[in-house]
């Protein structure tokens, strides 16, 4: 019946993107030792091995070239177990998947289809070969475990049901609004009124040490092709340019004689980390994230930014270290400068609340009518001012000072505007599909994090790697 799939196939993209890629379970004989165990059953390393794959490749798809970073592995190793105790259950749970339902999924992607609309079988094999490193057969078993993944995820949450009050309450939640009356007190206020010694500094240094690290510093080469203009065209035409260039990297990781090949200058940064500016670049979280990922004399593969494309090597490299007293002497004064100020704004707030309860009279600013979760004008996102303006009676106070991230205030409700009673009975269908996909994510979660307790995965995959050297 599969034969059919290459007849008649039609799937959307975006769920090739996202589908479960790599699973699928493989018998015989190995001589190496387990990769691992789960459920305390042994996990041959071939096993593992293609889960580990499958899990890679569905990164890629989705967030293109993995960086070369050590810290990436364990995740994708984990994933991996992770996928291997999914399908483990799922045979236990005898879940089973048709051949129409894989039929059913594969013709609903369009990727294959020629430009009529109509299915190619050259098409499907050149993406699942080229861009997925399958073959058709492949590709098919493991949109056969993709989906036994699915109904075992959708056989554990379909019990998860909503009340009419829970969807009333998160109704109530993002649309009722209200204003408030209140009295800031900002910690920036009172950084004149905190002063600190020296001893104190290096007390605080010495008990927070941890906050205080040097972080991962590199130096950088790098060749740089700027895009001219905000043309795709001219972009195109650098990119080939730079990719040229790339290809004197395959056998030889002489930058200068690259760049002299093509008549371009090779620029140094000098040292930065992830927070700092690139010297000669800027702020650049994409090229500091590649550079910090690359080992020493290490080149990048072309990268590109939104102000051009570049080649990296990294010239030297210091690790991240415990900072000493010298080096974070200011930003430690600073933190318990900011620490001190804020203890006094605490304390004049709550002197300033307990006048008002006694009766007298200060000056409050208003704030415009605000949901709950949402952006207050002056105060910013703040969940606990929101909480208190909608906790007390019209005119009351809330009865403690709040904290929100720049100080604390007094709070006072001024009103509170209901809800639309007829926009909600229009809207409630449409928000009772959307909490109940959310309710049954975490649903199926907090069921997965059990599971996993019980599969109690026991990675062995150094004793298997060297049992292959």
């Amino acid at each position: 019946m599969l034969k059919q799939i290459r007849e008649n196939a039609r799937v959307p993209l975006y769920l090739l993107i996202v589908a479960f890629i790599g699973l699928y379970a493989v018998s015989g004989h190995d001589t190496v030792p387990p990769a691992g165990k789960i459920f305390g059953k042994k996990v041959p390393i071939s096993d593992f091995q293609k889960a580990y794959n499958g899990v890679k490749t569905q990164l890629t798809i989705r967030y293109g070239k993995l960086p070369n970073d050590s810290k990436i592995e364990p995740v994708l190793e984990d994933e991996a177990w992770n996928r291997l105790i999914m399908l483990y259950e799922a045979k236990k749970e005898r879940i089973k998947v048709t051949d129409k339902d894989i039929v059913d999924y594969v013709k609903g992607v369009t990727a294959f289809n020629d430009k009529s609309g109509r299915f190619s079988k050259r098409q499907y094999e050149e993406i699942l070969r080229y861009g997925f490193g399958l073959t058709p057969a492949e590709f098919e078993a493991q949109v056969r475990d993709n989906l036994t993944i699915d109904k075992l995820i959708e056989k554990h949450s379909d019990d998860v049901k909503l009340t009419d009050a829970e969807i009333l309450n998160e109704y109530r939640f993002l649309n009722e609004k209200a204003k408030a009356d209140y009295i800031l007190f900002k910690t920036s206020d009172f950084l004149t009124q905190a002063v600190v010694t020296e001893d104190e500094v290096k007390a605080y240094f010495e008990k927070n040490k941890a906050a205080f690290k040097i972080p991962t510093q590199v130096n950088a080469e790098y060749i740089a092709k700027p895009f001219p203009d905000d043309k795709e065209e001219t972009k195109q035409k650098v990119r080939k340019e730079i990719k040229d260039i790339s290809y004197e990297f395959a056998a030889d990781t002489d930058l200068a004689a690259a760049a002299k090949k093509f008549s371009l200058e090779v620029k140094e940064t000098g040292f930065f980390n992830r927070e700092t500016n690139i010297p000669g670049i800027g702020y650049d979280l994409k090229f500091a994230d590649t550079a910090l990922s690359l080992a020493v004399g290490q080149v990048s593969s072309p990268l590109e930014t939104k102000t051009g494309v570049y080649i990296i090597k990294i010239k030297e490299k210091k690790p991240e270290r415990q900072a000493t007293f010298v080096e974070v002497k200011d930003d430690a004064e600073k933190n318990l400068k900011a620490e001190k100020a804020d203890a006094i704004a605490k304390v004049k707030a709550q002197e300033a609340l307990k006048s008002l309860k006694a009766g007298s009279s200060l000056p409050f600013k208003k704030t415009e009518a605000f949901a709950r979760g949402q952006y207050i004008e002056g105060l910013g996102v703040s969940p606990e001012f929101a909480e208190a303006a909608f906790s007390v009676k019209q005119g009351e106070l809330f009865g403690d000072t709040v904290k929100i991230h720049d100080g604390y205030a007094i709070v006072r409700q001024d009103s509170i505007t209901p809800i639309d009673e007829k926009k909600f009975q229009e809207e409630k269908d449409k928000l009772k599909k959307s909490l109940l996909e959310q309710k049954k994510y975490f649903a199926s979660i907090t069921w997965f994090n059990e599971l996993r307790k019980k599969a109690n995965p026991q990675p062995a995959l150094n004793k298997a790697r060297a049992a292959r050297q």
